[in-house]
């Protein structure tokens, strides 16, 4: 009898120290906004926010779109122009020199 009660009570002691998905969820967004630049911070922290006040239905998916959001956010607006691209050699041009160095 006293193994049982003992193991009943660390059941119900682990129950209540359990944090809900949505709870995890925006803790590790909010994790992921420290490590991160301004802006992706502050769509991680805003995220977070949001799941916290079950604004979204799958605090998982949420998540893993928040990270998305966040990598768009601190990713450089500027696409490279024309001239910075590669481009194939064209015939009848002559070849560069190798560059060797």
């Amino acid at each position: 009898m006293k193994p049982f009660l003992a193991l009943a009570g660390l059941v119900a002691l682990s129950a209540c120290g359990s944090s809900s998905p949505q709870d995890n969820a925006a803790e590790r967004l909010d994790r992921a906004a420290e490590q991160s630049d301004p802006a992706a911070a502050e769509v991680l922290h805003n995220k977070a926010d949001a799941i916290r006040e079950n604004e979204a239905g799958d605090p998982g998916a949420a998540a893993q779109n928040a990270l998305s959001e966040a990598g768009n956010a601190q990713a450089p607006a500027v696409q490279p122009s024309s001239q910075d691209q590669a481009r194939p050699h064209r015939a009848g041009e002559p070849m560069p020199p190798a560059q060797t160095r």
